[in-house]
């Protein structure tokens, strides 16, 4: 059993490192459009979907490499949990850097963009657009440590919501076969 939760993790820090990887690219290119709130959204939903598949490439990889075919639902819920933790942990690592070192003022560009896509667009009522214009300018921004903390436990609970359902994929059939 000791064997198996090694591998486990030893396997999910992997396919983690990738999957967080991809989603500093994600980010990197989510700053580079940090004006384009359409692009943003698009970013995202291809995110999600990357994200959703990386899970079902390396759990089925690691499936078929640790656990011989033998995957549990409770084994492929552990290691997309595990994988998506570590994945946590290098985004989290990227957003301190990022936000430290290199664009401070990121969040409060994310932020005025968002106002001006709603000013640009019609899209609410003036009235409601300075309640947000106020409440933005009274906001406290985190410090990026505080966004980083925040970042890796947001990824870590969506991950295990993504992996509750993505888990169901892989658990094996029970054998019916009757001996006569």
């Amino acid at each position: 059993m000791a064997e198996k939760r090694e591998n486990i993790i030893s396997h999910a820090m992997r396919s983690g490192l990738v999957l967080g990887g991809l989603m500093v690219v994600s980010y990197l290119l989510s700053a580079t459009f940090v004006k384009n709130i359409p692009v943003q959204f698009l970013l995202g939903l291809i995110g999600l979907i990357v994200s959703i598949w990386v899970i079902f490439y390396f759990t089925r990889k690691f499936d078929k490499d640790v656990l011989k075919g033998e995957i549990s639902y409770v084994s492929a819920l552990s290691y997309g949990f595990y994988m998506f933790f570590f994945a946590g942990m290098i985004v989290a690592l990227f957003l301190y850097i990022y936000l430290r070192y290199l664009d401070p003022n990121f969040l409060t560009e994310l932020g005025n963009s968002f106002i001006q896509y709603y000013k640009d667009h019609h899209l609410l009522e003036d009235s409601i657009i300075k309640q947000f214009e106020a409440q933005l300018s009274g906001l406290e921004v985190p410090t990026p440590a505080q966004t980083a903390i925040a970042s890796l436990w947001t990824f870590s609970f969506t991950g295990f919501i993504i992996v509750l359902f993505t888990s169901i994929f892989f658990r094996k059939k029970k054998n019916n076969k009757t001996q006569n």
